[in-house]
């Protein structure tokens, strides 16, 4: 076959998952790629749609998928995650599939949870779950979890104003100035000056790569302040 196309099978392959899996993705997103003998043929730029779609899964030893996606989300969050449902958000599984696979990795070493009180108009205690890169086993694991991609978190899912919970740290902001789209680099630089835990976690999730970049040029912040920025706009990437 042209190198240029690949086929429903060797797209599972490249992907780590399933055929069934890579059929229904291909229906789902509406790619025209069934020949009329029934075969799938599906151009580079295919692959890349369901690469987005699916993620990219790879066989990690004594892990089950959910627990590698999991693993592979927070890899990409600096800062933690201050709740299950974005962690499934960012591992593009379910909020109980999450939860149990939290749950198991905390039990291995893997994961740890930090107890916080977040000012969220009113405070509210949470437990922030992090990586633990010191873990023996987080070094014994990383190589094989290189190649490990969650689904990408699409555009339509990101929040498009600041949540009213962390308003108070944008007191004297003009309510344009709350819309993502519109300010990204005015909030996350305001994040970036309040260093509120809530709210870089929100933004992790929220704002873009450039927003990042642009907000971290700001005068007056400090170097590993500038550091975390650039360390939020590489995790805005993957």
């Amino acid at each position: 076959m042209d190198s240029e196309f690949h086929s429903a099978t060797a797209a599972a392959h490249q992907l780590g998952t399933s055929v069934p899996r890579v059929v229904r993705a291909i229906e789902r997103l509406g790619i025209d790629a069934r020949q009329r003998n029934g075969r799938m043929r599906l151009r580079r730029q295919d692959v890349a749609r369901l690469r987005a779609e699916l993620g990219v899964s790879a066989e990690v030893p004594d892990l089950t998928p959910v627990q590698a996606n999991v693993l592979a989300a927070l890899r990409s969050a600096p800062l933690g995650l201050a709740s299950i449902r974005a962690i499934a958000r960012r591992a593009g599984v379910s909020p109980t599939a999450a939860s149990r696979a939290v749950v198991a990795l905390q039990e291995i070493g893997l994961l740890s949870g930090e107890h916080t009180v977040l000012a969220a108009g009113i405070a509210r205690s949470a437990t922030v779950v992090h990586l633990d890169r010191r873990s023996p086993r987080w070094r014994a694991i990383a190589p094989a979890l290189r190649s490990v991609q969650p689904p990408a978190r699409h555009d339509a899912a990101r929040d498009e104003r600041v949540p009213t919970r962390l308003r108070h740290l944008f007191w004297n902001t003009a309510p344009t100035q709350l819309e993502r789209r519109v300010a990204g680099p005015y909030i996350a630089r305001r994040l970036l000056r309040t260093m509120d835990i809530d709210g870089l976690a929100w933004g992790a999730a929220n704002l873009t790569r450039t927003d990042w970049l642009e907000a971290q040029r700001a005068r007056g912040l400090a170097a590993p302040v500038r550091a975390l920025a650039r360390n939020l706009a590489a995790a805005a990437d993957r």
